[in-house]
């Protein structure tokens, strides 16, 4: 390979890891709750809609959701993954977006004890 193929090759690579770096950071998370989950209400609804109340969240009575549309599998990711941090005594942190009023969970993680 021609050394100035290989630097057109370099830069559009790191141009393509720029790039999708600042789109992440444009989907960041607006809000942020860390936090025990042990107090946390964890509610499944028909249709396999959970909903998580009492998260010390900005949101009324702390409730937060996944957006509307989103798979059953997620639902399912969401509710194994507070059970899970509840019964290790963990924390979670879940990143959230204020939509038309509602607190939409963006991303979430167990932080360990």
């Amino acid at each position: 390979m021609k050394k100035s193929s290989f630097r057109r090759l370099a830069a559009l690579a790191c141009a393509s890891v720029l790039a999708a770096t600042a789109a992440g950071a444009a989907s960041a998370s607006q809000y942020q709750v860390v936090g025990a989950v042990n107090s946390w209400r964890l509610q499944s609804y028909q249709g396999a809609t959970v909903a998580l109340w009492y998260t010390g969240s900005a949101c009324t009575n702390g409730q937060l959701l996944l957006p509307a549309g989103e798979s059953i599998d997620r639902h399912k990711l969401l509710a194994a993954t507070v059970l899970s941090a509840k019964a290790m005594g963990a924390k979670m942190t879940i990143g959230y977006d204020i939509i038309n009023g509602t607190c939409t969970i963006t991303d979430f993680a167990v932080d360990g004890p």
